[in-house]
């Protein structure tokens, strides 16, 4: 439908009757909806303000149909949909005027609201992946419920709806997706800004389509109906309600044609309704409530000692214990410890990690035939996968998503961000999202540019999310079963060369030991003499300076101390100043470029605790794409060679001089 129908439509609709339960709930949205604009022109609101006045009917008919089972993720424009799904309209008032007794505390205010059943986000079509997830959970649990997502039309310019809806499609989940098309995308016309049909891109997916408007509303309730029932069969649908907002985007940003607005609204069901002495006698029951609401309202606002603490794994001990390692490679301790989480209920999913193919570096291997109902293999969708994972996740489940190359995590940036990391302070510590991204980073075996890179200084300076470097030092069973003890999402990088290397055994020279607290640091000593320079790495690099610490005392007559980091975010300094304090010299290597990188975190807080040092050094990558010629590709990355390299660059010396 465009506008042109749009208007022929709203002149001559076929008027039927409809439950005047409907129509008390469409005015009470609207009369909050209008006194939002009214206490924000008023000063007493923050932030923005996205009203559905027009639209009201559309949440009435689908949201107002929901059970208490049921999910709904909704956008920016998300007030009629919470209040009827939630009926806590006096909630959603105290929210958007910051107050604690708001829904979420005051935090999330117009845009990010959350209660049980009901979740909304302002970045388009962020929660639909997520809806996805909430589905598949209710389908893997035989538990009661779908998921309902609503957009806009001008959602159809993301991709990430296009991955949802497929995976909702391959996975046939309980999930329906409704587009309120309003044929404007803030001041775009839909001309402009959708090509083609709209109902022809669900269909493309194999996806039942439903269509009904906001001007024939007995027809949309039983469109509705229908969809619901549909979907409660365990299949996914795509619902289109041609609509039209009477106000602005948000506040006063209108550029439509005055005479179309007026139009619509001389048009419009509810304020044809209005004018009955019924229905404005029930509007102005409605506005004097929510006027007393109002008023009898006092400021009092969550204090930020209580808000300002994250989830992260910040505990510490500083005691070490001896560590003794399985003889098994990494690959095969990853699988065994992954086996282990999966038999704990988690759920893993990803691309090509079912057997037989088992992932790229076959650390699944095995798992989706003794698992398979927890372990999905998923089309290339990297942005897609980790919304549903976050969507298990927030049901309940621990959930790893497998990204097949560390360089493909710029897709999944969005989700991290914008959804999982955000998720337990802006809902006002209502949701977690323990979801778990496991990727293999790093160079060393000629994949080039685009799939040998490190990029974890992109990802540790995202707030409540840890971050994690797998290495074959350390048993990853003892790092991977602590994950439970964590509510925030978490990142675990693992390494590509790395998965082939047998567990670190301790030697003549050097004894491993293992900081004892969830994600300890691992500390290699010398047993024969004293350090006098400390090393800090973590990952695959940590194992190949293990490898080669005796070569690095040989060539510089400096005895290392390795201190191989674990956790990286939340970044715990405490052994590293230690050691530190014997050796008075510490040379940190990391696995990327080292401009605005973990080194330089290290050292910016080795100096804010005023530790004094007679040789410090950065040591990584060369900051260019990762080329795929082996000769040219080792040259620039972190080997003991180039370490060796700039250690005597730094001394103002070369090698054997």
């Amino acid at each position: 439908m465009n506008l042109n129908e749009a208007k022929a439509l709203a002149a001559h609709p076929v008027n039927e009757a409809i439950a005047s339960a409907d129509i008390a709930e469409a005015i009470l949205i609207r009369q909050v909806e209008e006194k939002f604009l009214e206490i924000f022109s008023q000063g007493r609101m923050n932030g923005t303000v996205h009203t559905c006045v027009g639209q009201e009917f559309s949440a009435v008919a689908i949201a107002g149909q929901l059970s208490s089972e049921d999910w709904i993720t909704s956008n920016h424009r998300c007030h009629g949909h919470f209040i009827s799904k939630t009926k806590d309209w006096k909630g959603l008032i105290d929210e958007l005027m910051g107050l604690e007794s708001g829904v979420c505390k005051g935090i999330g205010s117009s845009q990010h609201l959350f209660a049980p059943g009901f979740l909304s986000n302002g970045p388009q079509a962020a929660l639909v992946p997520v809806a996805t997830g909430i589905a598949l959970h209710k389908k893997i649990s035989k538990e009661e419920g779908i998921a309902v997502s609503f957009i806009g039309e001008g959602t159809l310019g993301e991709g990430v709806l296009y991955e949802a809806m497929n995976l909702a499609a391959l996975y046939e989940v309980p999930h329906l997706i409704v587009c309120e098309n309003n044929f404007y995308s803030q001041s775009t016309p839909q001309e402009t800004g959708v090509a083609g049909a709209i109902v022809d891109r669900p269909r493309a997916f194999g996806l039942k389509v439903f269509e009904a408007n906001t001007w024939e509303l007995a027809n949309l309730s039983a469109v509705a109906r229908e969809a619901i029932a549909y979907v409660r069969t365990g299949r996914p649908a795509f619902m289109v309600v041609s609509t039209y907002r009477l106000n602005a985007h948000s506040k006063g940003d209108d550029d439509r044609d005055p005479q179309e607005i007026e139009f619509f609204r001389e048009h419009d069901r509810l304020t044809q309704l209005l004018s009955e002495t019924q229905w404005a006698s029930l509007k102005a029951q409605v506005t004097e409530e929510i006027d007393q609401h109002v008023s009898s309202r006092t400021r009092q606002v969550l204090d930020i000692a209580r808000y300002a603490k994250d989830q992260l794994p910040r505990s510490q001990t500083l005691l070490m214990e001896s560590q003794t390692n399985k003889n098994i490679r990494m690959v095969q301790a990853l699988n065994g410890a992954y086996r282990k989480k999966l038999n704990d209920g988690a759920f893993f999913i990803g691309e090509d990690i079912v057997d037989p193919y088992g992932g790229a570096f076959k650390v699944t291997k095995g798992l989706s035939t003794d698992f398979p109902d927890r372990v999905r293999s998923s089309p290339i969708s990297e942005s897609g996968i980790v919304g549903v994972a976050i969507g298990m996740s927030l049901m309940g489940s621990e959930a790893f998503v497998e990204i097949m190359f560390g360089d493909f995590m710029t897709l999944t940036f969005d989700q991290i961000l914008n959804n999982a990391s955000k998720f337990h302070h802006m809902y006002a510590f209502q949701a977690s999202a323990p979801l778990r991204v496991r990727t293999p980073m790093g160079g060393k075996r000629g994949y080039g540019p685009t799939h040998s890179q490190s990029l974890e200084k992109f990802f540790v300076g995202i707030d409540n999310t840890a971050v994690i470097a797998l290495s074959s030092l350390v048993d990853p069973e003892i790092v991977i079963d602590a994950t439970k003890t964590v509510a925030c999402p978490m990142i675990l990088l693992e390494n590509k060369i790395d998965y082939g290397k047998y567990l670190w055994q301790d030697t003549s020279y050097y004894k491993l030991t293992v900081e004892r607290k969830n994600f300890g640091s691992a500390k290699l000593t010398p047993v024969l003499s004293k350090p006098t320079i400390t090393l800090v790495s973590y990952g695959e690099t940590a194992r190949h300076l293990a490898d080669n610490l005796e070569q690095f005392f040989e060539r510089t007559d400096y005895v290392p101390e390795l201190i191989a980091l674990t956790q990286l975010h939340p970044l715990d300094i405490a052994l590293i100043e230690r050691s530190v304090a014997l050796t008075g010299a510490i040379l940190i290597v990391e696995d990327g470029s080292v401009d605005f990188g973990i080194g330089a975190e290290i050292l910016g807080r080795l100096m804010e605790k005023h530790v004094m040092l007679k040789f410090a050094l950065r040591v990584g990558a060369e900051a260019v794409p990762i080329p795929s010629v082996m000769e040219l590709e080792l040259a620039l990355l972190p080997t003991i060679d180039r370490v060796i390299m700039k250690f005597f660059e730094k001394l103002g010396g070369r090698e054997n001089a």
